[in-house]
């Protein structure tokens, strides 16, 4: 009983913190949503990337419907990266499956240290500023083509063989390529939900998917994301992405030694 108890608290935990900071924040909590599955429910690394795709694929979902009313997708430049991008998640958790665990391990924890050194360059780089909101009523054209495609092939291989929603290599792309803000954000989550079902389901057909926990992480994330997103933020949010950026390379060095 006790064992059990134990559990459904973990899974109240791992939905709640990630859920809530993903939408508070405005980063994917998959970088602490992996680890705090194998460290607290013992899930091996190709389980825990299993979960966190299905989780984001489905927990995405009321963010991009917000998105597509508040005409922040772009319909013509969605198509293309998610072509690309479920090819290249196909590919990249094709290779995840035969990759040993242990390297698995690092690669993550190389990624995250990254990610996290990225992130919070751009929130110090980025405190002063402030994006006009652009709507896609108000550009004409924006890149969707063998450019996009090819560079989002690329990012979804990315994602499936570190196990990440993907939001975070797509979002430099798009930023690369001119996107205005508001428009890559929207367009990015847009994509992260077909293409993390894609890559979920990969994995889920190899017998890699924990429904249990899918279902439970699922749906408390589902009400924290929703709670995280109505929260308002008591303190700036360069600061609050700083220490997020700081929390990931923390988790990620922990993963790739060996500690998580």
């Amino acid at each position: 009983m006790e064992t059990v108890l134990l559990k459904v608290v973990w899974i109240l935990l791992i939905g709640a913190v990630c859920g809530f900071l993903a939408t508070w924040l405005g980063i994917g909590g998959c970088f602490l949503r992996i680890p705090m599955m194998m460290a607290l429910l013992g899930l091996t690394i190709k389980s825990a990337y299993a979960v966190n795709m299905a989780v984001i694929a489905i927990a995405t979902i009321p963010g991009v419907i917000t998105h597509y009313k508040m005409r922040h997708v772009y319909s013509k430049g969605f198509l293309v990266a998610a072509i690309g991008s479920a090819i290249g998640v196909i590919i990249g958790t094709q290779i995840a499956m035969y990759v040993p665990s242990a390297t698995l391990k690092v690669i993550f924890g190389v990624a995250c240290i990254l990610i996290g050194i990225y992130t919070s360059y751009c929130a110090i780089k980025s405190k002063a500023k402030t994006s006009a909101r652009v709507t896609v009523d108000q550009v004409e054209k924006l890149e969707h083509g063998l450019k996009l495609g090819v560079l989002m092939f690329l990012a979804g291989v990315a994602t499936g063989l570190c196990g990440f929603g993907g939001g975070i290599y797509y979002m430099p792309i798009y930023n690369a390529l001119s996107y205005p803000m508001h428009i890559a954000i929207g367009t990015s989550s847009t994509q992260m939900i077909p293409v993390a079902g894609i890559g979920a389901a990969n994995l889920s057909i190899h017998g890699f998917q924990n429904w249990f926990y899918l279902v439970t992480i699922g749906l408390v994330t589902l009400v924290s994301s929703w709670l995280g997103a109505r929260t308002t933020k008591a303190m700036k949010a360069w600061v609050l992405r700083i220490i997020f950026g700081v929390v990931i390379l923390l988790v990620g060095l922990s993963v790739a030694i060996g500690v998580i």
